[in-house]
């Protein structure tokens, strides 16, 4: 059996600003910094033996949190863990962009599957990249605890695939606050959830853990 611990990094500076990140950056807050260290020590008798990460600083700062408090020596970084690449909308604030496209949103906020964004991707490009990079993982990891640090959408079309559901069904499984935690144990294409979406570790920092989807402004 191998387990998959699947997180999300901390809070950044673009969202609270409602800004658009995608393939582009921006650091982690104060916040964003106290979010993954408080994720670090919570994974720290999670018996890890390997991190991955996106390549997004935003990602590998938070991978950098649980990699020294479990230390770890290495951690692995990856483009195919990149957030969906939002193309030309990227550095854009999220509810000017809604006033700029409304055609595009109206779809977006119904059936985000059938969206390419001006210049970007779309769920099905995404889920199949970030896919074929974890089924790698569990090959070359078989029976060990492996984490990977990636980005809101990206986590949640993970999850969505896990737990046995189409591109389509993807409001059927928990939104990937900052930091939440998704736990499955994995045995000959069996994946079985352990945790789903949990932010129990950010209780202490007042964040709580919904249970709906919000709207596009933390997307990311």
């Amino acid at each position: 059996m191998t387990r998959i611990i699947l997180t999300r990094h901390g809070q950044t500076l673009w969202n609270i600003e409602g800004r658009v990140q995608g393939s582009l950056d921006s650091p982690l807050t104060e916040k964003g910094i106290l979010q993954a260290r408080s994720l670090a020590c919570r994974l720290k008798n999670q018996g890890i033996d390997h991190i991955y990460s996106s390549d997004s600083l935003r990602a590998i700062s938070t991978a950098e949190e649980i990699r020294r408090e479990l230390g770890l020596e290495n951690l692995s970084t990856n483009p195919a863990l990149r957030e969906f690449s939002f193309g030309e909308w990227e550095g854009c604030i999220w509810q000017e962009l809604r006033v700029a496209y409304p055609d595009i949103f109206k779809i977006w906020d119904s059936e985000p599957h059938l969206v390419t964004t001006p210049g970007g991707e779309n769920m099905e490009k995404v889920l199949e990249r970030a896919w074929k990079f974890l089924q790698q993982i569990i090959k070359d990891h078989s029976g060990q605890t492996v984490c990977l640090v990636t980005h809101g959408l990206t986590l949640k079309l993970l999850v969505t695939k896990a737990l046995g559901f189409e591109v389509h069904e993807w409001a059927k499984t928990p939104w990937q606050h900052n930091t939440a935690l998704n736990i499955f144990e994995v045995k000959d294409e069996q994946w079985t959830p352990i945790l789903l979406g949990d932010c129990q570790h950010l209780d202490e920092l007042e964040l709580k853990s919904p249970l709906i989807i919000p709207q596009e402004a933390h997307k990311e």
